[in-house]
C-alpha cells in the first residue's frame, strides 16, 4: 500500500517539474499537422479552380469580343438589308398597278384574238344546227340530225363563251328529245318488202289457166311415123270431149295476160310500199300495203300457204310505223341566231 502510494507520488511530482509528454497533448498536435496539410491541399485545389475559371474567363471574354464584332457586322448587314428591303417594297407597292394594267392589255388582246374564232365557231354551229333541222323535217333522218347537233355542241364547248350558255343547255334538250324517239329499221323493213316483191311469182292465182285446159303430153320421140300419127289421132278424139273436175273458186278460166296483169299490179303496189318506206311517208306506205292485201285476197288463192304467208307478212309490216312523232327542234338555233347578231362584231 505505501509502494502504491510512493508511485503515485513520484508521477505527480513527474507532471510538475515538466519531465514526462502528456499523450494527450501528443495527439492534439498530431490533429493540428493533419488539418493543417488538409487545409494546404484544400488551398492548392481552390487556387487549380480559380485558374481554371480564370483561363475560362479569358475564354469567354476572347468568345465575347468574336460575337460583339459579329453582332457589328451583323447590324451593318441588317441595316443594308433594311434599306434595300424599303427600296424593294417601294417598288413593290407599284406592282398591284402594274398587273392590272398587264391584265388588261392581256384580256384586250385576247379578246381581239379570240373574236375571230368565236364569230367562226358561231357560225360553224348554227350551221350545223340548220343542217340538222332540215334533215329531220324534210327527210325524217334522226340520227344525221343527233350527229350534226353534238357536233354543234362540241364546237360550241371549245371556246369560252358565256353568251352561248343558254344556246347549249337548249340545245342538250333537243338532243335528249331526238334521243327518245323510237326508230324504225328501215333497212330491214324494205328486205322484208323486196323479199315480198320475189314471192310474187310463185303466188297462184284465183282460176284456171288456160295454159293448164290445154294438153300439155308430150310425143313420144322415139315412136315410129305411123305410131305419131296414130297417138295424134287418139289425141285428137278425147280433146272432142273433155272432163275435168274444178272447185267453184277456180271455175273461172284466167288467160296468161289477166294472170300477168295480176302479178304486175301487186309487184306495183308493193313496190310503191318500198318507195314509201325509204321516203318515209307512213300514210301511203300503210295505204299500199292495205291495197296490196286487198288485191290478194281477191285475185289469190287464199287456200294456198304462199298467199297465206304472204298476207300475214303484209299484216306485220303494216303494224311497223316507219314515221315516228319527232319532237319540234330549232330553238337552240334560234337563240344562236340572236347571240351572233347582237354581237358587237356582227354585220
Amino acid at each position: 500500500m505505501s509502494a502504491e502510494i510512493e508511485s503515485l507520488t513520484t508521477d505527480v511530482r513527474s507532471r510538475r517539474t515538466g519531465q514526462g509528454v502528456s499523450p494527450m497533448l501528443v495527439a492534439l498536435v498530431v490533429i493540428g499537422l493533419l488539418l493543417a496539410v488538409y487545409a494546404h491541399w484544400r488551398f492548392g485545389q481552390f487556387d487549380g479552380r480559380i485558374d481554371h475559371l480564370r483561363q475560362q474567363v479569358t475564354e469567354l471574354r476572347v468568345t465575347q469580343d468574336r460575337l460583339d464584332a459579329s453582332l457589328q457586322a451583323l447590324a451593318q448587314q441588317l441595316g443594308s438589308s433594311q434599306s434595300t428591303w424599303r427600296s424593294e417594297l417601294r417598288g413593290l407597292r407599284e406592282v398591284p398597278a402594274q398587273v392590272v394594267e398587264l391584265g388588261q392589255s392581256v384580256e384586250e388582246l385576247r379578246a381581239r384574238t379570240e373574236a375571230p374564232q368565236r364569230a367562226w365557231v358561231r357560225a360553224e354551229a348554227l350551221y350545223l344546227l340548220e343542217l340538222a333541222e332540215r334533215r329531220l323535217k324534210l327527210e325524217g333522218d334522226v340520227n344525221t340530225a343527233i350527229v350534226a347537233m353534238e357536233s354543234a355542241d362540241a364546237r360550241l364547248a371549245t371556246i369560252n363563251d358565256p353568251a352561248v350558255r343558254e344556246v347549249r343547255t337548249a340545245l342538250g334538250g333537243e338532243i335528249t328529245a331526238l334521243r327518245a324517239v323510237v326508230q324504225t329499221d328501215l333497212a330491214r323493213v324494205l328486205a322484208r318488202i323486196t323479199a315480198l316483191e320475189d314471192a310474187v311469182p310463185a303466188l297462184p292465182v284465183i282460176g284456171m289457166p288456160v295454159s293448164q285446159v290445154r294438153r300439155t303430153q308430150a310425143e313420144p320421140a322415139e315412136l315410129g311415123r305411123l305410131e305419131q300419127a296414130w297417138e295424134r289421132l287418139k289425141m285428137a278424139a278425147r280433146d272432142l270431149i273433155s272432163l275435168r273436175r274444178i272447185e267453184p273458186a277456180t271455175a273461172r278460166l284466167v288467160t296468161k295476160e289477166e294472170e300477168s296483169l295480176r302479178r304486175q299490179h301487186l309487184e306495183l303496189l308493193l313496190f310503191a310500199a318500198r318507195i314509201a318506206a325509204m321516203q318515209p311517208d307512213g300514210a301511203a306506205y300503210s295505204q299500199s300495203l292495205r291495197a296490196a292485201g286487198t288485191w290478194i285476197e281477191q285475185y289469190f288463192d287464199p287456200s294456198s300457204p304462199e298467199v297465206t304467208a304472204a298476207l300475214a307478212e303484209i299484216e306485220s309490216l303494216g303494224a311497223i310505223s316507219i314515221d315516228p312523232v319527232l319532237p319540234e327542234i330549232g330553238a337552240a338555233g334560234r337563240l344562236l341566231q340572236g347571240v351572233i347578231r347582237g354581237s358587237p362584231n356582227a354585220p
